[in-house]
Parts: structure tokens; sequence; C-alpha cells
């Protein structure tokens, strides 16, 4: 449309004949017209674009790769059991992500009418001061690696949980385990 228009504005400053300038509009208007692929929004009419092939039209020179195997074997689980009774479950993946986290069974089945919404408060909590970091430091050493942290708590149990690449994975443990174990419920918090 800018081209057809551009196209009659020099035709204009050079002072051609008008029976000249008409037969240009009519064309552009024609050309423009049969071009048109229904505006914008065209899909919403049914208007259909003539620019791309329809997507279930194979491209000539692409070959299409073979689909992946239907099964996947999952990894190993190895579940092991510390001397205080912790059970720690590792499972190997083969990107370059990993996922740390901490399972704790203090949902709100547990609480007494005395500490009702204690499961939710720790959730709140949680990746927030320790008594060994700050709020800003815990949110700058997850944030500098490109980690993601959460906490979940539901009926049964509380979940912290840490992903970041594998290389970081000894950061990973140290503020993870800093802020399940070293909490500090400070008043401003």
């Amino acid at each position: 449309m800018y081209r057809a228009a551009s196209g009659l504005g020099a035709l204009k400053q050079h002072g051609a004949d008008t029976q000249l300038l008409n037969i240009a509009v009519r064309s552009a208007s024609t050309s423009i017209a049969q071009r048109s692929s229904g505006g914008f929004l065209g899909w919403l009419t049914g208007a259909r674009s003539n620019a791309l092939p329809p997507p279930d039209f194979a491209l000539p020179g692409v070959t299409i790769p073979p689909p992946l195997a239907d099964h996947v074997e999952p990894g190993k689980t190895k579940i092991t059991t510390l001397s205080n009774g912790v059970k720690i479950a590792s499972e190997t993946s083969p990107g370059s992500a990993c996922s740390v986290g901490v399972y704790v069974n203090c949902g709100s089945v547990y609480e007494t009418p005395e500490t009702l919404g204690a499961t939710q408060l720790l959730k709140k909590l949680a990746f927030t001061t320790t008594r060994n970091r700050s709020q800003l430091r815990v949110v700058r050493e997850i944030g500098a690696i490109g980690g993601s942290a959460k906490a979940s708590a539901n009926r049964e149990l509380m979940s912290y949980s840490y992903g970041a690449l594998k290389t970081y994975m000894p950061e990973m443990v140290e503020v993870l385990v800093d802020c399940v174990r070293n909490p500090a419920l400070l008043d401003w918090n």
C-alpha cells in the first residue's frame, strides 16, 4: 500500500496527465486487492493468506525427523538412609539441570488448635532471612546462579525445592539447608 501511494505521489509531482494518474490508481488498487490477506484479523472472517502454504503441505527439500521412541526408561532412583534417619532419594538425569528438595512431614494435619496456620506461615517465610543470611543475600544467591526456589505446603507435608544447573549443586544444597534449618523469624518478615 505504501509503495502504491509513494508511486502516486511521484506521478503527481512530475505533473503527469490525469488520465495516466487514474490508470495508475486503478491498477494499484486491483493488484493490492489480489495480494491482500484479509487484514490483520482476516482469519476471523475466514480469509486465507496466499503467502504461506498450508501447514499439512510438505515443503520441498525439508526432511521430517523420525519420531522419538514410545518408551523411554526412567532413571534409577537410589534411596539412602543416613544415621540420623533422614532419607535421601537421588536419581540421575541426562539433562544439564537439576533439582534439590527437602520434604518434611509437617502439614496442616499435624497442627493443633494452638498451632493452627503454622504450616502456611512457614511456607510464606521460606527462603527469607536466616541466621546466616539476610533476605537480600538469599535472593541474590539464588538469582546469581539462575536458580528457582519454591516452597509449598499441603495437608500432609511441606516441600522446599530449588532448581538450577548441575554445576551449582553444592551452592544449591548450602542455601536450601540453611533456609530449612536456620530460619530467622523476624518481626518485619
